[in-house]
């Protein structure tokens, strides 16, 4: 069976337009109800990660350069790295702002996060706490998926703003 790409209703045998939202039926029509759930997730997933490109601020020359220290930025406290080692480049500065801003997130979310679960776990025993931990946990790879998110830009050579915290600017 086949469902549309555009509404995901099942289509019928044979069928040129979705009878539910009048798109055109092409040989693109997923056959399961699977790969449109893939397909959502990743069109969410793209649209979660498609921010502002800056990357045309920037020399060619200085991106080429200074790719690794750029890299490096989203690594906790490796942000310092091009900071040091190149410290005229604006392209390795960029990412090293969006290293630093994302180090200062993930801090403030862990120490906060502890205190709370410290608290918790005073009010309400270890159950609760650990199930609140577990989730806080999970959420906290939040910061794992910025930083994979900044260490492609930074290898494909683009400066673009990691998601929600990327617009901080700390460094000028």
């Amino acid at each position: 069976m086949a469902f549309c790409k555009g509404c995901g209703k099942e289509l019928e045998e044979g069928a040129k337009f979705c009878t539910s939202c009048g798109k055109a039926v092409d040989e693109n029509t997923e056959n399961t109800a699977a790969g449109n759930t893939q397909d959502e997730f990743t069109k969410k997933f793209n649209e979660f990660t498609d921010t502002e490109d800056k990357t045309a601020e920037f020399e060619k020359e200085d991106i080429a350069a200074n790719k690794v220290y750029a890299l490096l930025s989203y690594i906790s406290i490796l942000f310092l790295v091009p900071l040091i080692a190149a410290p005229k480049s604006k392209y390795a500065r960029y990412h090293a702002n969006q290293g630093l801003t994302l180090f200062i997130c993930e801090v403030a979310y862990n120490i906060v996060r502890g205190i709370l679960l410290r608290i918790l776990r005073m009010i309400s025993g270890f159950l609760l706490t650990g199930i609140i931990s577990f989730v806080t946990g999970i959420a906290g790879l939040l910061f794992v998926v910025f930083a994979i998110v900044g260490i492609i830009n930074a290898a494909q050579g683009y400066a673009k703003d990691l998601p929600i915290i990327g617009k901080i600017k700390i460094l000028k």
